[in-house]
């Protein structure tokens, strides 16, 4: 399927395919549909705060949404912009008949548009070449298949921002995700939030907050987008038609990521694959150094490849090492939760520093090598591997 984003002055780009909670975005940057607020789980206390900022006199020029992928981060971005865009909201056409609980309306021209994906004042810039602008006489080859989001991109989006909306009343401006912008990029957009343009806002998205500069997060207004319970999880699964004994599982599974939620919900074989990768993660917990040292560097050579399988992989490791704690915690086998967590905090540090572009194979050998030694459960430990010591 083939989509174009209405780019400015011939900046339309292709972008790279990647997805975004339950949602999978198309070619040319254009995502599926979207729904308003009831596409959400969970984050009611976050709604509220959009919708206070959106009816604000002077909402905040540039948000920054902080937390796991598959929160729901890009979902609250485009709700915040049909807020601002709304007819019936402050400043549009239709303003002050509809009470501000029951913003945006999802009826109206904007709001429909937002939703659909094709209005052409609501823009996502990714990793890729979508608004590159080179500067005049530089050679530049093309880079769609860029893992940073560039300098020549970020050109592009000051000169469309510098110019008024097509039709909005405020043009809205993703960057997905933010720690993604090389130093020079970073610094070029930091003059543009010193001075933003007034009808203009921006959001940035992101799972590695530390990654970013901090004047560029200076000037944000930060909004940390947290993992949703399971309670909430299953019940606005079963809310959306899953059957119960599907939304309950996937809730599980999903370990507070209602996007993840709602692709286990819609295609459970998915959790299959998890209950695999579980049971490779046992496997290579019992392992001797030398075997982790070669899964190590698998890990590392795909993830030049294929990102998102190795963040699954962690992620399953983090199930995994979760599991073992609240068994250790439940026998009351005080040295063997320790590991578990010791375990988990490597898993989550080796998150951040692949987020953060340190060298992938010593992130993950550090990770692994963090890990108890010996094989878990009831089974003996391992006699000790000396051929790396």
């Amino acid at each position: 399927m083939e989509a174009v984003h209405p780019g400015y002055c011939g900046f339309t780009r292709d972008i790279t395919l990647h997805r975004l909670g339950a949602h999978v975005w198309c070619a040319r940057g254009r995502p599926g549909r979207l729904g308003t607020v009831q596409a959400t789980i969970g984050h009611d206390a976050i709604i509220r705060e959009l919708r206070t900022l959106a009816a604000s006199s002077d909402p905040p020029h540039a948000l920054l949404f902080a937390g796991p992928d598959h929160t729901g981060r890009a979902l609250l971005a485009r709700y915040y912009a049909m807020l601002l865009n709304c007819d019936f909201g402050p400043g549009g056409p239709r303003a002050g008949e509809r009470a501000g609980d029951a913003l945006p309306c999802g009826e109206c021209r904007p709001c429909r548009l937002i939703a659909e994906g094709v209005h052409p004042d609501v823009i996502t810039l990714t990793p890729g070449d979508l608004l590159c602008k080179p500067r005049e006489g530089d050679s530049h080859a093309k880079h769609a298949d860029s893992r940073d989001i560039r300098i020549c991109q970020i050109r592009g989006l000051i000169e469309l921002t510098a110019r008024f909306p097509f039709e909005a009343r405020y043009r809205a401006v993703t960057i997905d995700p933010a720690e993604r912008m090389n130093r020079d990029a970073a610094n070029t957009l930091l003059k543009t939030l010193e001075e933003p343009p007034g009808h203009t806002v921006f959001t940035l998205l992101t799972a590695a907050p530390e990654a970013i500069p901090e004047t560029i997060v200076s000037r944000c207004r930060r909004i940390d987008v947290t993992t949703v319970d399971r309670g909430t999880i299953e019940a606005g699964l079963v809310a959306r038609g899953f059957p119960a004994d599907v939304a309950e599982a996937a809730a599980e599974a999903a370990r507070g990521r209602p996007g993840i939620a709602m692709t286990f919900a819609a295609q459970p074989d998915l959790m299959g694959d998890r209950e695999r990768l579980a049971e490779r993660c046992r496997e290579i917990a019992g392992a001797n150094i030398r075997e982790r040292f070669r899964y190590a560097n698998e890990l590392a050579e795909r993830w030049r490849q294929d990102r998102g399988s190795v963040s699954r992989e962690l992620e399953a490791w983090e199930s995994f090492w979760e599991t073992e704690l609240a068994a250790a915690a439940a026998r009351r086998d005080e040295a063997a939760a320790m590991e578990a967590l010791g375990a988990l905090r490597a898993v989550r540090l080796a998150e951040e520093d692949l987020l953060a572009q340190v060298v992938a194979r010593m992130a993950l050998e550090n990770m692994l090598l963090s890990f108890p030694r010996g094989t878990l459960g009831a089974r003996p430990r391992e006699a000790p591997d000396n051929s790396y010591v």
